[in-house]
């Protein structure tokens, strides 16, 4: 019986190694694997060069798909590139656009394991420190408590 599997992402070496955990340890062939990416309001404004007033691609939609692109270029060198050639299907890529804080990207995270009717979320966890940690939260620590479904993190050494 074949799993539907969420894998969150983002352009750090944790998730990719994580990412290599998975396919090493939990991957089964025939599983349906999502990866997700939330790009969050700051990493538009960035972007774009404005404050984070209102996240709407009008302002500059050359620079709202640059923002896109980022993401498919370090998803494909990241993650797709480093499948194995035993695994047969290829990952569904889902792009959302979300409000910055972790609360939020956790929820989009929640969410969309919902929508997929996810067996599994499996996810990296990040080597923030204990004060960071507190001042900025922990997507990884907000799934874990608000997900309905089984929540694996990968802790990296």
């Amino acid at each position: 019986m074949s799993r539907v599997l969420l894998f969150p992402v983002d352009d750090s070496e944790d998730s990719q190694k994580s990412w290599d955990w998975f396919v090493a340890n939990f991957y089964r062939d025939g599983d349906e694997v999502h990866l997700l990416n939330v790009i969050s309001r700051l990493t538009f404004a960035a972007t774009l060069g404005v404050p984070a007033v209102d996240f709407t691609p009008q302002i500059n939609r050359e620079a709202y798909e640059a923002v896109v692109q980022k993401s498919e270029a370090f998803i494909v060198k990241r993650f797709l590139a480093r499948l194995p050639q035993h695994i047969q299907t290829t990952p569904i890529v889902h792009i959302v656009k979300s409000e910055v804080d972790t609360n939020s990207v956790g929820h989009v995270i929640c969410m969309k394991a919902e929508e997929l009717r996810a067996a599994a979320i499996l996810m990296g966890s990040h080597n923030k420190g204990p004060v960071a940690e507190f001042f900025l939260g922990s997507v990884s620590q907000y799934v874990s408590h608000h997900s309905k479904v089984p929540v694996v993190i990968v802790k990296q050494p």
